[in-house]
C-alpha cells in the first residue's frame, strides 16, 4: 500500500469489509482490486512496442489483528496478486504473507513474506498506475523476511533480514541472504526525506550487490506532490556475464515526480533514467510518463498514461485502464 501519499494521488484508496468481535478486541478485513488495462504496455525483443492488447489483474486479501493485552497486539496478513494473461497462462501468486505484533502501536515485529524496507524510499516515486520505477534495482518483496518497524512523531524506521530459498541447495551461486535498512521523517511543512540501503550477499564466485539511495518529497494541502530520489547499485565480482568475471558494474539512477490533483483529477509527469557507470559509461533507461486518472467514485477510477521512451532504438508505450477497489 503506497499510504505515504494519502489522497493526492495514484494511489488506491484505503477501503476493506471490516468484521469484529463484539469487544472490539479481534479484528479481520477482507480488502481486494480488480484491473484492466488495454495498449501497448510492454516490449518484445528489440525493444520494439507490443501490439495492442489488455492484461487483466486482481488482488485479494486478508488483514487480522487481536489484542493480547493493554501493550500487545498480533496482527498477519495474507494478500494474492492474480494475473490472466493469454500469453503466459493464469498466474496465482501470494504477494504477502507474514505474521507479527504490535507494540504500543509505535513498533512492529513481522516474520514472513513482507515488503522490504527499500519500499520506503521507492514509494516516493513509483505512484503511476502502468508505468514507471524502472531505474529501482532492489528486490520489492522479500520471502522469509524478519522485519522491524518503528513509526512515531513523523519517523519511520524500517530494518529487515531475509534467508534466500535457493540457498538451501549446496553450491548456490545466487541470492544467499541479504538485508536492507530505511529511516524516513516527514515534516508537518510537507517536507520530506527518506534514506535507504540494502545488500544482497551472493554466493561464490559472485561478489555483493549493494544499493544505497535517497529520496526528497513535497506535498500540499492543496493537491501538488513533487518526489525525487537517487541512488547507485554496485555488483562485485560479476561473473553471470561473458566468460570472465568483471570487477565491478555500478548503476546509478534518478527518479523524479511532479503531480496535482483537484477533485477527481489528477495530473502527472514522471522520469526515469538509469546508467551504467562502470566498467563502460552507457545510457540503459531514459523515460518520461505523462499519467493522468480521474475518479468515477471513491473505490473506482480510470486512467491513461504515455511512456516516451528517449534512449536510442526503443519505441514509446501507452496504455488506458479501469480499476475497481473494495
Amino acid at each position: 500500500m503506497r499510504a505515504i501519499l494519502s489522497l493526492l494521488l495514484f494511489t488506491a484508496p484505503a477501503m476493506a469489509l471490516t468484521w469484529s468481535t463484539d469487544d472490539r478486541q479481534q479484528m479481520l478485513a477482507f480488502h481486494g482490486k480488480i484491473q484492466q488495462d488495454f495498449g501497448a504496455l510492454g516490449y518484445q525483443q528489440g525493444y520494439r512496442a507490443e501490439s495492442f492488447g489488455g492484461d487483466t489483474h486482481a488482488s485479494l486479501g486478508l488483514s487480522g489483528a487481536g489484542r493480547l493485552n493493554e501493550q500487545v497486539i498480533l496482527i498477519g496478513e495474507l494478500s494474492w496478486d492474480l494475473l490472466s494473461d493469454s500469453r503466459y497462462g493464469d498466474q496465482i501468486y501470494s504477494d504477502e504473507a507474514w505474521l507479527g505484533v504490535r507494540i504500543r502501536n509505535e513498533l512492529e515485529l513481522t516474520v514472513g513474506r513482507s515488503d522490504s524496507p527499500f519500499n520506503q524510499l521507492r514509494d516516493l516515486t513509483d505512484v503511476f498506475n502502468l508505468f514507471g520505477g524502472h531505474g529501482y534495482m532492489a528486490t520489492s518483496t522479500l520471502d522469509d523476511q524478519i522485519k522491524l518497524t518503528w513509526a512515531s512523531d513523523g519517523w519511520d524506521v524500517r530494518a529487515g533480514y531475509a534467508a534466500n530459498d535457493a540457498d538451501r541447495q549446496d553450491g548456490n551461486s545466487g541470492v544467499k541472504s541479504q538485508y536492507g535498512a530505511s529511516a524516513g521523517y516527514q515534516a508537518n511543512n510537507g517536507l520530506g526525506i527518506v534514506l535507504a540501503a540494502e545488500n544482497q550477499h551472493q554466493g561464490a564466485p559472485n561478489g555483493d550487490i549493494r544499493d544505497l539511495a535517497l529520496g526528497l518529497s513535497y506535498r500540499t494541502p492543496g493537491g501538488f506532490y513533487a518526489a525525487l530520489t537517487r541512488g547507485r547499485a554496485d555488483y562485485q565480482d560479476v561473473c553471470w556475464v561473458g566468460p570472465g568475471c568483471i570487477d565491478r558494474f555500478r548503476f546509478e539512477y534518478w527518479e523524479g515526480v511532479l503531480s496535482y490533483s483537484y477533485k477527481q483529477l489528477a495530473l502527472g509527469l514522471g522520469y526515469n533514467r538509469l546508467s551504467l557507470k562502470q566498467p563502460a559509461r552507457e545510457r540503459w533507461e531514459d523515460r518520461v510518463i505523462l499519467a493522468t486518472e480521474y475518479y468515477l467514485m471513491p473505490r473506482a477510477k480510470v486512467y491513461a498514461e504515455y511512456m516516451v521512451n528517449r534512449a536510442d532504438s526503443e519505441d514509446d508505450l501507452y496504455g488506458v485502464g479501469l480499476q475497481y477497489y473494495f
